[in-house]
């Protein structure tokens, strides 16, 4: 058992309020970069079944220091993962790389408590990192929040290739991964059948008697009449489908398609249709009724929770036992529980 001394190799991270205090602490915590956490072994206990089989073995010798477990988590991952567990200690998560690499921690020492408040940070990315937000719902089985990010990611590219998308997605499993390639190509079929069939539409007689119409044919049901739309609009149609492909979700307006439609010429129908209302409200409405229809497969993995101290008995161990060893002997344990 290692006790209370000088690291190895010096921090430059230094912790503060609550781990930076040694009295009422009876335990040390020493970062991957040598950082020292003063910790208490009730609260890590209370929030982690791995911490509590390790702190409740006997151990061999007696002193005045306090006992060091060395981990092998960095100084800010290990201070966020903390802060999680301690009452008071609110961290300050800014990034979803921080915040996948401490769920990682508390999956790893099964602090299954605290993964709710997780959950809580992780949807102040929503918007902003989808994808992100998806891997890692997905990852600890909220079904809600991965749909919710699976339905924000269709504003973004994920099926060319995309360095940030590849970055934000890393770890996610091939299951998870083509669960979400096919609710996007469901969604851009979606685009295709609703731009390529305007049944829905309350089809105004100025798009039909316009003299640059040309013939549009519905996709659809054979007993759907051709109709006559003028060139331009026609244009759109296909330009619009062809934008939203790849990225079904983006905001129809500020397309290219969108403001390719307004240079066209001016022609009879212009001053009589409001493309506007078009783009910005009908359209999108009709789109995100026919995403609502596009179902997300669950493809979060089946955790087997919690581990048991029983399962750390299963290996031949010493009649005493050190913090460090006993920590290796419960991680490998629950590494070893089938769905870990």
């Amino acid at each position: 058992m290692s006790t209370e001394g000088t690291p190895s190799k010096a921090s430059a991270f230094v912790p503060t309020h609550p781990f930076d205090k040694r009295d009422g602490a009876d335990a040390v915590l020493r970062s991957s970069d040598g950082a020292d956490f003063y910790v208490h072994r009730l609260i890590l206990s209370l929030a982690s079944p791995v911490f509590e089989t390790m702190f409740s073995l006997p151990q061999a010798e007696t002193t005045p220091d306090l006992p060091v477990v060395d981990l092998s988590e960095c100084a800010v991952v290990l201070e966020g993962t903390l802060r999680l567990i301690y009452p008071g200690a609110c961290p300050n998560i800014e990034t979803t790389d921080l915040l996948q690499e401490i769920t990682e921690v508390l999956l790893k020492y099964d602090m299954q408590s605290t993964l709710p408040v997780v959950k809580l940070h992780l949807e102040k990315f929503h918007s902003t990192h989808p994808l992100a937000v998806y891997a890692l719902a997905v990852r600890c089985g909220w079904n809600d929040l991965a749909m919710g990010a699976a339905r924000e990611s269709l504003k973004h590219t994920i099926r060319v290739p995309s360095h940030d998308a590849f970055q934000q997605l890393n770890g996610l499993s091939a299951a998870a991964y083509h669960s979400l390639l096919q609710y996007h190509f469901q969604c851009a079929q979606a685009v295709d059948s609703t731009t390529s069939s305007l049944k829905w539409f309350p089809y105004p007689a100025a798009l039909e008697n316009c003299a640059c119409s040309v013939t549009f044919s519905y996709s659809g049901p054979a007993t759907m009449p051709p109709r006559r739309v003028p060139r331009w609009f026609y244009q759109f149609l296909k330009d619009i489908a062809q934008s939203l492909s790849s990225s079904p979700a983006l905001n129809v307006w500020d397309t290219s398609a969108a403001s390719q439609a307004l240079k066209e010429p001016k022609c009879d129908s212009r001053g009589q249709f409001d493309f506007h209302a078009f783009v910005t409200r009908q359209l999108p409405t009709q789109l995100n009724l026919q995403f609502d229809k596009v179902q997300l497969i669950d493809a979060s993995p089946k955790f087997t929770f919690p581990i048991e101290a029983k399962h750390v008995f299963d290996y031949e161990c010493p009649k005493y036992y050190n913090f460090n060893s006993v920590m290796d002997l419960s991680l490998k344990a629950l590494a070893e529980i089938p769905g870990n």
